[in-house]
């Protein structure tokens, strides 16, 4: 995974209160802070995305889609 240098953008997610609590449950279990949970989580998710897994967007393949098939 690689991590950027220089100034950070900060973004807004907007979970619900089970989600949220299952979330710092996980930073405290791997003792990270939110914040950095949130990046490392976010950035993991990006590289699956580019490596073609859509599972999270509830629309995963068993394998990622090959890349200049010309299938549409």
């Amino acid at each position: 995974m690689t991590h950027a240098t220089g100034k950070k953008q900060s973004i807004r997610v907007f979970l619900d209160a089970a989600d949220y609590g299952r979330y710092l449950v996980q930073a405290g279990t791997h003792h990270v802070t939110p914040s950095a949970l949130g990046e490392l989580l976010i950035q993991d998710g990006l590289e699956r995305l580019e490596r073609g897994d859509l599972h999270a967007l509830g629309l995963g393949t068993d394998r990622p889609a090959a890349q200049g098939s010309g299938a549409n």
